[in-house]
């Protein structure tokens, strides 16, 4: 037994021997050094030789990347290939996804985020100078060709986009036209109502309807400029300036009271809605949060008036 145990000793040294003679041969036909050697051979030279603790499962990692090609996490894990970052573009792609411009960041991102004059109230809030692709959809509309351009002009007009919890309960995205002067009352007006989930059929520009207030108002569309007169008369309504809103006018109509007369009630369909001591959804009255609002903002309300009522309308001087 003693015979056989020298045998196998002997055995495993010259085993060693072996792999050792033939580390140090592959490293001589390699013609490579270690930073240590390097150092050693270059001693006029300033060299850093870092050493570093490796722990038996990190090695055991190492060595299947090496082997196999994956990356893997502390944990051992195969890293997902898209989290592994291989050069410099990788790294400008990554920066690219996490900063985007300051459109992106504040949740804006329709297609005319293209200004330096931007306001953003809050997410989904802003206004600003009514950029070129919206002017062309209101030329001939809203904004007719033969507009007195010393009363009002696009410089005095701001682009809104806000958002409002639609009829079927939804959060949507619309866009208003409004005088620079009460631009900031718009964003905090109508952002309040959105938060407390008050219900808006729909906030589209008149133009989508041609510039007809009686389609818009049909359709119960909540808009604010578009450059006409007040309905009846030759006078330019404050809608013209951009001053003046009108919420929900199916279920707000505006009336004219005549003597003898049927009153004149619009758009057509909403008579049921004229009268107000009736209890229906969507009714604007001094019990109304949006009333309240824009009466806070120093609004009007139409359903103030005498001769008329128009129970849609809020403007501003």
């Amino acid at each position: 037994m003693k015979r056989l145990d020298d045998k196998v000793f002997k055995g495993l040294i010259i085993l060693v021997i072996v792999m050792a003679l033939t580390a140090v041969l592959a490293r001589t036909m390699k013609g490579s050094e270690t930073l240590a050697d390097y150092a050693r051979n270059h001693p006029d030279e300033q060299v850093t030789v870092e050493i570093i603790q490796v722990t038996e499962d990190e090695e055991a990692g190492q060595a299947i990347e090496y082997a196999t090609g994956d990356t893997r996490d502390k944990d051992g894990e195969i890293a997902d290939d898209n989290s592994v970052i291989n050069s410099s573009e990788d790294i400008a792609s990554l920066e690219n996804e996490n900063f985007g411009s300051e459109e992106n960041e504040s949740g804006a991102d329709d297609e005319y985020a293209d200004t330096d004059e931007r306001v953003i109230y809050k997410e989904g809030f802003y206004y600003e100078p009514v950029p070129e692709q919206v002017r062309l959809r209101m030329q001939g509309k809203s904004y007719p060709e033969d507009i007195d351009e010393s009363r009002v002009s696009f410089k005095d007009l701001r682009y809104c986009r806000i958002k409002y919890v639609d009829f079927n309960g939804n959060s949507s995205d619309g866009e208003m036209i409004c005088n620079i002067s009460i631009a900031d009352d718009v964003m905090e007006i109508f952002y309040e109502l959105y938060l407390a989930e008050y219900r808006i059929e729909s906030i589209k520009l008149i133009d989508e309807y041609d510039a007809d207030d009686t389609l818009s108002m049909t359709a119960n569309n909540t808009s604010c400029f578009c450059y006409r007169v007040v309905d009846g008369s030759t006078n330019l309504s404050n809608h013209a300036y951009g001053k003046a809103i009108d919420l929900n006018p199916f279920y707000n109509p505006y009336v004219v009271f005549k003597t003898g007369e049927d009153d004149y009630i619009s758009p057509p369909g909403s008579e049921i809605y004229a009268d107000r001591s009736q209890n229906f959804p969507y009714k604007i009255d001094e019990n109304d949060l949006a009333y309240r609002l824009f009466k806070e903002h120093g609004f009007r309300w139409g359903g103030d008036w005498n001769s008329c009522k128009d129970y849609q309308h809020f403007d501003k001087k």
